[in-house]
């Protein structure tokens, strides 16, 4: 049984603490593949705020460059609609084939949003949920069992807003994300005010 990871989100920019959690993952439950699936329009987000996905693609495909564990997918780059999970399930389920068990992965601070979710039963179904702490999000155990597994991150937290903010205040984020990341982001000049 070949093992799976999903990893969406907006990575708006993908940064550090993403890689350490997906590499984290990643070892702790032995996956053969983490897929990093930039989101097109996220349903739960106001997406006329967000990056342009060419750039957000660009920058995932730039940080997992050099690890034979990461892959990137367009899936949802190329949905015209919103980009629910569980169809995003349903399509890896499909396109992988029997022989493949899915992680989806999510951070904890996910959890109370999860029951707005399209078809949450039906997805929790699926596959199997794999939840990352992230500092600051505590959420009781019973809950988490109910879900899926949870997966300690030993990592700094480090978000997208924090970056967007340096950037925009002409801080540095070295460190903060991967060298080729940060320059692309000054090379775009991205989150600057027009």
């Amino acid at each position: 049984m070949i093992k799976i990871g999903l990893f969406g989100g907006t990575f708006d920019p993908i940064h550090m603490g993403h890689l350490i959690a997906a590499e984290e993952v990643c070892r702790i439950l032995k996956l053969d593949k983490i897929i990093f699936i930039p989101t097109g329009i996220p349903p739960h987000k106001n997406y006329k705020y967000l990056t342009p996905i060419k750039h957000r693609f660009a920058m995932v495909k730039l940080a997992i460059k050099g690890n034979p564990k990461f892959l990137i997918s367009d899936y949802e780059v190329r949905k015209k609609d919103k980009s629910y999970s569980i169809d995003t399930v349903r399509y890896f389920k499909e396109k992988l084939g029997k022989n493949v068990k899915i992680y989806f992965i999510i951070g904890s601070d996910i959890i109370p949003e999860l029951h707005t979710w399209k078809e949450i039963k039906k997805l929790l179904k699926l596959c199997s949920f794999i939840i990352m702490t992230r500092p600051g999000f505590k959420i009781p155990e019973a809950r988490v069992k109910k879900i899926g597994r949870l997966v300690n991150i030993k990592s700094e937290n480090i978000s997208s807003r924090h970056i967007r903010r340096l950037v925009k205040s002409g801080k540095s984020i070295k460190y903060l994300v991967p060298k080729e990341v940060e320059e692309y982001i000054y090379e775009k000049k991205l989150y600057r005010d027009p």
